[in-house]
């Protein structure tokens, strides 16, 4: 008897080992596929029916396990499918392997009734001692229920035993799910953080090896270079297994300079100088500083740094060594330049009407007010000219969008050559709007550039058959001129432009229209 309790109890603490292996990231995802829960529930189940065959008998008709610690395991794992299923599958085996009797069909009832029980009390309690405590209470109470059913008062012997082994062996796996768990927990720590140094490593590899144009030295407090990454030897022209072992000063300075810098060095201090000190001298603990030197590569040649010098600590107060990260100002001052280039190109770009070329509506907005601006310093007279291509709705619906792009373009282009070369500014003012901004222009100037400006689109003889006003495209043109005073703005001057506009659409389109007030 003491034998197949052994057994029993050896095989629940394995079984309990394995599950909590195969599931060890339940903690952290706890919400599993209700396909999984099944297969945790089977599991536990034909695990429950095994420990039937190392049963303890207690009579003729009882038989003492752990088979109802293995339903709560289900819950506690897989909720209430797991259990669910656990229970009927060892409810199941009971019946195969004892036949249909009362004791099993009793033994069969009370693992199904444990399985919901144990599941239900898995979700709705989330502390997990009182879940485990509750589940073993309730196995307890369903067993003494089910045996007094069977054996009426006589079943306290027996029970005692049930109560016993049920109350023993369930919290001996509680403790053990919960050290298993922590167990898990921290090896899921450890492998995370061991994750976490091999990508911190990869990645300082990555930056240590990419970094090709900067040289990176690590050298021990005595100045002998332990690290020499690819960017320093393209620097000074040295292989890294060269330099690596050899003080760094005599390497890579310039002589002249370094022994300059010694003297004046020892002067202020008054006493001899390591080499080394010409470098360290300023540095304090935590912080770093920089100095600008001229060091010699390999072949002679001079060049210009800026030198970043650092220490490197323990975490007490030992001195592991030196961080130098040196720059060729050389070209820095080319990558410098090459980025004043770069941003000169994007803000050009980000002033231009990415279709048509010509300036877009924040260049326009911003001309506009420094025209403005210098315009009411010299009480010069400053006009604007706006354009609409006529019927160009009908010219998308009948060519396409690539169409009226192309026709966009090509009007952008001819008042381009007629405004191209005067004072002022032409922008694409929004779809098919086009807008001229001309500095000391009088308002007959002004006329003549519009109508010049009609012209020129009419010229480009673009077909048009779904027109109203020619079979070729037209455009619209309103103009509008004034010496700025106080009550008049920018805008306003704008305003006065696109009623003109209106007007010449009024009266026919393809033609041009001067504001008169009063219009």
């Amino acid at each position: 008897m003491f034998q197949l309790f052994i057994a029993n109890l050896a095989l629940l603490t394995a079984f309990m080992f394995l599950s909590s292996r195969l599931l060890r990231n339940h903690e952290r995802k706890p919400f599993l596929p209700a396909k999984f829960r099944f297969v945790i529930g089977g599991a536990h189940g034909f695990f429950g029916i095994l420990l039937m065959f190392f049963s303890v008998r207690i009579d003729g008709t009882t038989i003492l396990d752990f088979r109802q610690i293995a339903i709560i395991a289900a819950a506690h794992f897989g909720g209430i499918y797991a259990s669910a299923v656990a229970g009927l599958i060892i409810a199941t085996g009971r019946i195969a392997m004892f036949g249909v009797t009362p004791s099993s069909l009793t033994a069969a009832t009370t693992a199904v009734l444990l399985g919901l029980i144990s599941g239900i009390l898995a979700k709705r309690i989330t502390d997990y001692w009182k879940k485990w405590l509750f589940s073993i209470a309730a196995s307890i109470g369903v067993i003494t229920f089910s045996l007094f059913f069977l054996l009426g008062w006589q079943s306290w012997k027996v029970n005692l035993y049930f109560v016993a082994v049920i109350l023993s062996g369930g919290l001996f796996v509680a403790y053990l799910i919960r050290y298993l768990t922590d167990a898990n927990r921290l090896v899921y720590q450890l492998e995370e953080s061991e994750a976490k140094y091999r990508r911190s490593f990869t990645l300082q590899e990555a930056i240590f090896r990419s970094a090709t144009g900067v040289a990176i030295i690590f050298t021990d407090p005595a100045g002998v270079a332990k690290v020499f990454n690819p960017g320093a030897e393209r620097m000074f022209g040295i292989p890294a297994d060269e330099a690596i072992g050899r003080r760094v000063p005599g390497t890579i300075v310039e002589p002249k300079e370094f022994a300059l810098r010694k003297q004046e060095l020892q002067r202020q201090s008054g006493r001899p100088v390591d080499d080394l000190e010409v470098f360290v001298v300023g540095l304090s603990e935590g912080k770093g500083h920089e100095q600008e030197w001229t060091f010699v590569r390999r072949n002679g040649e001079r060049f210009h740094v800026h030198l970043m010098l650092s220490e490197v600590r323990e975490r007490g107060d030992g001195l592991l060594g030196y961080l130098a990260i040196i720059v060729d100002r050389t070209e820095s001052k080319q990558a410098e330049e090459t980025m004043m280039q770069a941003n000169r190109m994007l803000e050009q770009l980000s002033r231009r009407d990415g279709l048509t070329g010509v300036a877009n509506r924040r260049a326009f907005d911003e001309f506009l007010d420094a025209a403005w601006a210098k315009a009411a310093m010299y009480s010069q007279s400053l006009s604007v000219i706006m354009l609409d291509i006529d019927c160009f709705k009908a010219y998308n619906d009948t060519y396409g969008h690539q169409g009226g792009d192309a026709c966009l373009k090509q009007v952008a282009g001819a008042l381009q050559r007629v405004v191209g070369n005067m004072d002022g500014l032409a922008a694409r003012y929004g779809g098919e709007e086009f807008v001229v901004i001309l500095t000391a222009c009088r308002r007959l100037q002004a006329a003549a550039v519009a109508e010049s400006i009609r012209r020129e689109v009419e010229a480009l003889r673009i077909r048009h058959i779904g027109s109203s006003v020619s079979e070729y495209v037209t455009v619209s043109v309103g103009t509008a001129s004034s010496i700025p005073y106080a009550g008049l703005s920018p805008l306003e001057l704008v305003g006065m432009a696109d009623k003109a506009l209106y007007r010449a659409k009024q009266e026919g389109r393809n033609r041009s229209e001067s504001y008169q007030p009063g219009n």
